[in-house]
């Protein structure tokens, strides 16, 4: 077993949704961010490797002027970037498998704010990135700040009739866009509900720094492979 640190709720959370068998867990530091491996083996026939990468919000010092929900005060929010290989076989997980077996690869990005509060099923919640597009890759204190076409924004809104929690947001808009790749910083803004027209708004803001951030991306998609999976699996043998 490799070395085992104590992670953040979210991850712990998202780790002890996999299937049960043998682990093999261990981080990786990236600047400010932590990239956590978790594998798994079931007698199902599944293998999985899942890799998480999370950056905590900045401008703390700023929270209680811009967020008016008082319940989530002093609560930091994170922005989670997640890939999941699974590996199929037809009879029970063979840790010494090859990569001719079947994988499948799901990549997503998510928004974890810390309080639990519930929507309806006819509410939705709205979501919007703005971003610093980045010039120098170097600092975050770029030539580009100040001028106009050097931000770039997008927005989202949840599926209509979908029930959700807001601990935790899916930003789909990063998995669509290059928002997070050009940018030095991102700006989120969630609103809720939206198109509810007797209802009030409510609105959270977060900021994140992306430089150790990126990097840790691009660490995942270059590790989050089938000879990565196969590797753990071979360590657990």
């Amino acid at each position: 077993m490799k070395r085992l640190k104590t992670l953040a709720p979210v991850l712990t959370a998202l780790a002890m949704t996999f299937a049960a068998g043998a682990a093999e867990v261990k981080t990786v530091d990236i600047g400010g961010v932590e990239v956590l491996y978790d594998y798994r083996q079931n007698e199902t026939g599944i293998a999985i490797l899942t890799l998480i990468a999370q950056v905590a919000e900045t401008n703390n010092s700023l929270r209680g002027l811009k967020n008016t929900d008082r319940r989530r005060l002093g609560k930091l929010g994170q922005l989670i970037y997640q890939c999941k290989l699974m590996q199929y076989k037809a009879g029970k997980s063979d840790p010494a498998g090859d990569a001719g077996q079947p994988f499948l690869v799901s990549k997503n990005y998510s928004l974890f704010t810390g309080v639990e509060l519930s929507l309806e099923a006819n509410e939705r919640v709205g979501i919007q990135a703005r971003a610093l597009q980045a010039v120098d890759d170097e600092s975050l204190f770029s030539p580009s700040l100040g001028k106009g076409d050097a931000h770039k924004g997008m927005w989202e809104t949840t599926a209509q009739g979908s029930a959700i929690n807001l601990k935790q947001l899916n930003v789909n808009v990063f998995s669509e866009s290059d928002l997070i790749q050009t940018s030095e910083s991102i700006d989120i803004v969630v609103r809720f509900p939206v198109f509810q027209l007797k209802k009030p708004v409510s609105q959270w803001s977060y900021n994140f720094a992306l430089k150790d951030f990126k990097q840790a991306i691009r660490h995942i998609d270059e590790n989050c492979t089938s000879a990565r999976l196969l590797e753990f699996g071979k360590l657990n043998i």
